[in-house]
């Protein structure tokens, strides 16, 4: 069946000497996996730096029914991201994001309020001029909201120990290792109110423990999810 769709890049690998495979999530189909035939031959119809990290793509594909890999007849550009490309904080976050999204989704059932998240949050990154410094953090909390288990919005001056583990403020430390001191559970709730660009108000060193835990948050929330390795980039170039 030969399919038209928007879908993101999350992932490419090489295959063969002229060929690669990308991971792309689409709007209709989900997180799908298409060979690119001939993508990496010099005259290539199809151009290779279409498949860069988290690039917005008209794909049109042969899509085999109850088959893992399908094939990309042509691709086209659907939203250029110039300032993202030229900035070296944004596309340092932008890794972090793409790195993320591919740690965290991996079901092949289309998700359109996911897929429009993404779609939008790539569109603030590219428009916004300051406050960038609490992006990743706002980004990763709105995911796990999409992702079906963001932390529940209880905190008061008694619930003031996130628990990890739960997934709620909790009035006194949990019975375990996984939860946030009183300091950093306020300054988590109050990320829980943000949208990407508002400022977060906030220290390098608090957003550092904050991304530390949320990123731990996500580990025991998706048990494949793994240890990421984009943070230690994007915690060089967000200091003050």
């Amino acid at each position: 069946m030969l399919i038209s769709t928007t879908g993101i890049i999350f992932h490419v690998s090489n295959y063969s000497e002229t060929s690669l495979i990308a991971k792309v999530y689409t709007r209709q189909f989900g997180l799908q996996s298409y060979i690119v035939k001939g993508v990496r031959k010099k005259g290539s119809k199809i151009k290779r730096n279409l498949f860069g990290p988290l690039s917005v793509v008209e794909l049109v594909a042969y899509q085999k029914e109850n088959s893992g890999l399908h094939t990309i007849r042509d691709v086209s550009c659907h939203r250029q991201f110039n300032e993202i490309s030229t900035d070296i904080i944004k596309s340092s976050i932008l890794l972090f994001m793409n790195e993320l999204l591919y740690r965290s989704i991996h079901d092949e059932m289309p998700d359109p309020g996911l897929f429009s998240f993404i779609l939008e949050s790539l569109n603030s990154l590219e428009s916004l001029g300051e406050n960038l410094a609490g992006f990743p953090q706002i980004f990763a909390l709105q995911l796990s909201d999409h992702l079906g288990f963001a932390p529940h919005k209880n905190y008061t001056a008694r619930n003031s120990y996130f628990d990890l583990q739960e997934g709620r403020f909790a009035p006194i430390v949990p019975e375990h290792n996984y939860f946030l001191l009183p300091e950093y559970s306020k300054s988590l709730a109050f990320l829980l109110q943000l949208s990407p660009g508002m400022d977060d108000c906030l220290d390098h060193s608090t957003r550092l423990v904050l991304l530390e835990k949320i990123l731990q948050y996500f580990r025991l929330h998706l048990p494949s999810f793994g240890e990421m390795k984009s943070p230690h980039i994007l915690n060089t170039v967000l200091r003050d």
